[in-house]
């Protein structure tokens, strides 16, 4: 960009975020991005994407070089992610994560046709979305736990968690798993979105016990307008030496 049109986009752009502050708004970078992740430098031998859908490619991004374990009891979740953009190396896991192995009922909304898969939940979900389903598909799972998940997965790892209202869960069967992990990605509930999701406080206490820390919020959902509040965040747990 020539210095002239480079000077005019900047002016432009603080134009921007001034109107915005006026109006009660902040502009802040996008932080689901690999140049972020990477700044930490975090080299894991495998990263585990639970609840993957249809995949999470800023994340696999991220680290080229780590093998992936996709993770999903929506069997169908497998094709999705081959058919974006999937990691250099994964294998997927037609499976839930508990906090004990198992089986659970999964439900899977349908908001139109052939969509809502992203809001599959072990959890009842409670919150006003609910009321936009036009279906629920009741399916039985296999569920096992974390711990059991990684057995075989040595060396260093990275988690990624997003099972609407289910993250607690998962963490509650991975104890010794989260002693090996050097950042965890979390979809946090702040508003009682399920029936019997864990609160926050829940969650980081959680973490706590295996030496991760709250270090930021990548992401929040919110309602919209002025007098928005967040309904979940996404949030990055790195060791508090990273």
């Amino acid at each position: 960009m020539h210095d002239g049109k480079r000077g005019v986009a900047l002016s432009n752009f603080a134009d921007i975020r001034r109107a915005a502050r006026e109006e009660g708004f902040a502009l802040h970078p996008i932080k689901t991005r690999p140049p972020y992740l990477k700044a930490y430098e975090f080299t894991p031998d495998f990263v585990i994407d639970v609840g993957v859908h249809d995949g999470t490619p800023w994340l696999y991004r991220s680290f080229p070089d780590a093998h992936f374990v996709l993770v999903d009891p929506q069997a169908e979740c497998e094709a999705a992610v081959k058919e974006g953009v999937s990691p250099k190396s994964f294998d997927f896991r037609a499976v839930a994560l508990g906090a004990e192995q198992g089986k659970a009922l999964l439900s899977v909304p349908e908001t139109e046709p052939g969509k809502g898969g992203a809001m599959a939940s072990l959890k009842e979900r409670t919150d006003k979305l609910a009321r936009s389903f036009s279906d629920v598909a009741k399916r039985e799972v296999p569920v096992i736990t974390l711990d059991m998940l990684a057995a075989d997965l040595p060396g260093r790892l990275g988690l990624k968690v997003d099972t609407e209202g289910f993250e607690f869960e998962v963490l509650k069967g991975g104890a010794e798993t989260l002693k090996r992990c050097d950042f965890v990605i979390l979809e946090m509930s702040v508003t009682h979105r399920f029936k019997g999701v864990a609160p926050p406080s829940a969650v980081i206490a959680e973490l706590a016990k295996a030496g991760l820390e709250f270090r930021d919020v990548l992401a929040t959902a919110a309602h919209a307008g002025k007098k928005a509040q967040p309904r979940h965040m996404d949030v990055l747990f790195t060791r508090w030496d990273a």
